[in-house]
């Protein structure tokens, strides 16, 4: 029986003990180098931490950060993945919110004294000289079960106040096996990493490759605004697999790097963690037609997926691609406003899931979890808990799910009730526009659009005149060399909103 993610290490090293694991431009590990590395971590803090403690890692993405997890994990804690390049005020926020005081870093990169002056600071290399305590971690693992916690990610979504979102082994266990099975990964996978681990989506590679003895690259940050050097480096390392945020597969084709340079051992490309325009997946598709394509869609608080689409069938460019229908062992009900009924073909509802993938809630906050981890109300004879995603949604032709917006993209303007994702998606499939994102002035009941890309804006108005209302029409718009990005890659609107509305 499958309790906790090291089983997949341990049954995986067995098997592919001296396989190259992971990878990062200064180190590398196999997966016998993996366990027994972890092991020395757990064991040093197996005296240091209570069973079920937060942990935090504080160091760029490394190698280094994964021994840690599983050395955390191995500890009998959780871990809760940050970063040196996040604001220290956030970072404050989260080691405020956890309440635990450890932090493991790496030598090498400077601690800001806000951060080190509350904590006790643990350096990898430090704990790596540790000799394992079998008697000790085996003791820990017999009390481990799989309803305990083995992560705390902070995501801060449309509100910009950070929220730790508890995932159980569980509902990671339940994932990684629906993931691996479903896209059909085995020890032939080269994966890619592109999102930071302080964002869920890491979670894929991460545990995917531990699963199945796969090897996983930590693409270099600097790549990432170098597209023809991000085909190279996918080449150099022969890599078949990638689930990459939109905002760079957009970018590989908004610079027509396919003219320059193909990569010429993918396999699948799967999307991820906001809408991938239509246009740019159909470029994608034209110049690599053989790969496999699929897009995802989940929040955090779902164990990073809830629903799929494997792409199937042709769409024009300002088509929505689906996000398909729930993953195994989850359901996705949309429910109407007032939460009494499933919504008809084409009805707008509110985007909710049940199942072992829900998030244990968030840490710390009762309060907001019990708002939106709520009982299903279509069952009211034992307890039962569903998560409110704040994502609208709808059933196409096919009955298939397809994504509309968040919640609060729906405006009222001009006594219409109004989509921003429907705008954005129009305006996508305009020729010369690269990408868009619509915000609204609520204060000047303006619709504000930001683009980038080489259409003029009276050329964008008479096209999307042509798609969508006119009362629909962005009242002002803004051409940008580039739309500004989160930490985890994704459009930044509240940077978007500070910049245009204030």
């Amino acid at each position: 029986m499958i309790r906790s993610v090291l089983d997949f290490l341990e049954n995986t090293e067995e098997k592919y003990g001296q396989k190259l694991a992971y990878w990062d431009e200064n180190n590398h590990i196999t997966f016998s180098e993996l366990k027994e590395l972890s092991r020395k971590i757990g064991s040093f803090l197996a005296e240091k931490i209570s069973k079920n403690q937060p942990v935090l890692t504080y160091m760029p993405k490394c190698v280094e950060c994964i021994e840690s997890f599983l050395g955390i994990i191995y500890a009998g804690g959780f871990y809760v993945p940050i970063d040196t390049d996040m604001p220290v005020a956030r970072v404050q926020h989260i080691m405020n919110t956890c309440k635990s005081n450890i932090i493991i870093a790496k030598k090498g990169y400077e601690i800001p004294s806000e951060i080190s002056e509350n904590a006790e600071i643990l350096f990898v290399e430090d704990m790596l000289k540790t000799s394992i305590e079998e008697e000790k971690l085996s003791e820990i693992r017999r009390h481990l079960i799989d309803a305990d916690p083995i992560y705390a990610i902070f995501t801060s979504g449309s509100t910009g106040v950070p929220k730790g979102v508890l995932v159980s082994e569980r509902s990671v266990i339940n994932f990684t096996d629906w993931y691996t099975e479903t896209f059909e990964f085995s020890e032939n996978e080269v994966f890619a990493n592109q999102t930071p681990f302080y964002f869920d989506a890491s979670v894929k590679d991460i545990y995917a490759t531990l699963k199945c003895g796969a090897t996983m690259y930590i693409v270099p940050h600097k790549l990432f605004s170098l597209p023809k050097a991000l085909i190279e480096f996918l080449n150099e390392h022969k890599v078949n697999a990638i689930d990459w945020v939109p905002s760079v597969l957009c970018m590989v084709v908004n610079f027509h790097t396919f003219r320059k340079v193909k990569p010429e051992y993918l396999k699948k490309v799967i999307f991820l963690g906001e809408v991938m325009p239509t246009k740019q997946f159909n470029m994608w598709r034209e110049e690599l037609p053989d790969i496999k394509y699929a897009n995802v869609y989940g929040p955090t608080e779902a164990t990073s997926d809830c629903a799929y689409y494997k792409i199937n069938r042709d769409f024009s460019d300002d088509e929505p691609i689906p996000i398909g229908e729930a993953c195994e062992n989850t359901e996705i009900m949309l429910l109407t406003d007032d939460g009494k009924r499933i919504t008809e073909q084409g009805e707008l509802g509110e985007i909710c899931v049940r199942g072992v993938s829900l998030a244990l809630g968030y840490y710390n906050d009762l309060e907001k979890t019990d708002s939106v981890f709520t009982q299903n109300p279509l069952q009211n004879s034992y307890l039962e808990r569903i998560y409110h995603t704040g994502d609208l949604g709808k059933y196409n032709e096919y009955n298939e799910i397809v994504f509309v917006s968040r919640k609060d993209f729906q405006i009222k303007h001009m006594g219409h009730r109004i989509e921003l994702g429907e705008i954005e998606n129009a305006i996508n499939a305009i020729d010369g526009v690269g990408r868009v994102a619509c915000i609204y002035d609520d204060v000047k009941k303006k619709i504000i659009a930001v683009y980038e890309g080489e259409c003029d804006k009276e050329t964008l108005i008479k096209e999307a005149q042509k798609k969508i209302p006119q009362y629909m029409i962005p009242n002002i718009i803004y051409s940008v060399d580039s739309l500004p990005l989160n930490l985890n890659g994704k459009i930044d609107r509240v940077a978007l909103k500070k910049e245009y509305i204030g």
